[in-house]
This record gives C-alpha cells, sequence and structure tokens, in this order.
C-alpha cells in the first residue's frame, strides 16, 4: 500500500500543477476565446509535462467548459459565456476582466447573492422535513464552526450546517448540489477572511433556528436565516461594493 501511494501521489500533483497553470492563462487571456491551444507535442514541451498528464489535465478543464476538442482543429478555449460556474475561484486569482464583464468584486458580491438565494431556498425546501432531534449533527457543526472562527477551517464547518441538515431531511438532490457548490464557497471564503467574521449573534441565530425547526416553525426558520444572511452579507457588501 505505501509503495501505492507512492506512485499515485506525483502523478495527481502533476496533473493539477498542469491544469492550474492552464487555468490561469484561459482566464487571464493569454489564449482567448476561439483561438487554439499548441499543439499537444508543444504544450507537453512548454509545460515540462508528459503529455497523458496533459491530456487529463485538459479533460478537465472540458468538464468546466473552458476548451473542447475539435476534430481537425485541436483544442479550442470556448467563450466566456460557456464556463461553467466551477470557473469562478480561479477568476478571482487569475482573471483580467475585459470590457463588458464585470470586476472581480462584482463577481463576489453575485456569488454571495447566489449563495443567499440557494441557502434560503434549501432551507424553505427541508424545513418542514426535519425530524424532532434532527439538528444533534448541525447543533455540533455549529460548535465547531464557531470555535473555528478566526481559522480558515470555519467555512468548511459552516458549510457542514447545512449539509448535516439537507442530510437528516433526506433531501438529496439539495445536498448534492450543496456537495458540488462547496469547494467555490470555500475557495471564496478563504479570499475573504480577512474582510468578514461569523456575526457576533452566530450561535444565538443559530441556536434559535434549530429550535424553530424542532418544533416545526418551518416558516419562522425560514425567515429568521434569511434576515441572518442579510445581515452577515451587508458586511461584504459594504466593503466591497465601492469597488464594484
Amino acid at each position: 500500500m505505501p509503495l501505492a501511494d507512492t506512485e499515485t501521489e506525483p502523478t495527481t500533483t502533476a496533473i493539477d500543477a498542469v491544469f492550474e497553470k492552464l487555468l490561469a492563462e484561459i482566464v487571464r487571456g493569454t489564449y482567448r476565446a476561439g483561438t487554439r491551444l499548441p499543439a499537444e507535442r508543444e504544450l507537453s514541451r512548454t509545460l515540462g509535462a508528459s503529455r497523458p498528464t496533459l491530456r487529463e489535465a485538459l479533460r478537465r478543464l472540458g468538464e468546466w467548459n473552458l476548451v473542447e476538442p475539435r476534430r481537425g482543429s485541436g483544442v479550442i478555449v470556448r467563450p466566456y459565456r460557456d464556463w461553467s460556474i466551477e470557473v469562478i475561484a480561479g477568476y478571482m486569482r487569475y482573471g483580467k476582466p475585459e470590457a463588458g464583464q464585470p470586476s472581480t468584486s462584482r463577481m463576489v458580491l453575485d456569488m454571495m447573492l447566489m449563495r443567499r438565494a440557494l441557502v434560503t431556498e434549501v432551507v424553505r425546501l427541508i424545513a418542514p422535513r426535519v425530524p424532532k432531534g434532527g439538528t444533534a449533527g448541525a447543533r455540533l457543526a455549529m460548535a465547531r464552526a464557531w470555535s473555528m472562527r478566526n481559522e480558515t477551517s470555519y467555512a468548511r464547518e459552516d458549510f457542514e450546517v447545512l449539509r448535516s441538515l439537507a442530510e437528516v431531511a433526506q433531501f438529496t438532490p439539495g445536498l448534492w448540489i450543496l456537495n458540488q457548490l462547496a469547494h467555490i464557497y470555500f475557495d471564496l471564503a478563504s479570499s475573504l477572511r480577512l474582510v468578514v467574521r461569523p456575526p457576533d449573534d452566530y450561535v444565538q441565530t443559530h441556536s434559535k433556528f434549530f429550535d424553530l425547526l424542532e418544533s416545526g416553525d418551518a416558516a419562522g426558520a425560514s425567515q429568521l436565516m434569511a434576515e441572518y444572511l442579510d445581515r452577515h452579507d451587508a458586511q461584504i457588501t459594504a466593503v466591497l461594493g465601492p469597488m464594484a
């Protein structure tokens, strides 16, 4: 088993490194929409990667709708409007918005709007389905999140609160959508860690939220969480709003 781990880790690391380099070049505009990437042999040499490693990195870029292979034309960079939501964290790191495209600050604010809309809708749908005693896992996640409020781990535990509730409510589609967006939220939260902190009423609000769920007050729980997110996101808007 140790031998297998030693053999697979460098391959994964190499693929990730090549993927990140190409992601950066595409979102920076080095390779513009509609252009063809260099031939595989040339690109492998430039990146210092094996061709199998390069192909896997290109496959991942294709999953994010950044590139597509075309018969007789090679690998083509897709238009900005076709990219997948997974690109956003990389865009925050490397992107250079062109005319007619929003600033990165505007995109952060819009991501927070989308997050708030998703969370409030998931809460509305799961609230009537949380069984008595079903908030136990979420309460533990809340406590861990608060204890880590000054660390990057806070975002993961805070996210686990909603994941735990979706799971106990057996709202599987919502749970899987949350899983898909998890790394985007984590990257965004990490970038904004020095900008915002959990509100001082984090524990108080969530404890009341769990109590409302346990009592069957789905409407009250949904309204409370919507108001909390409005206050939470107002901190980010106050900082980034003038730059959007």
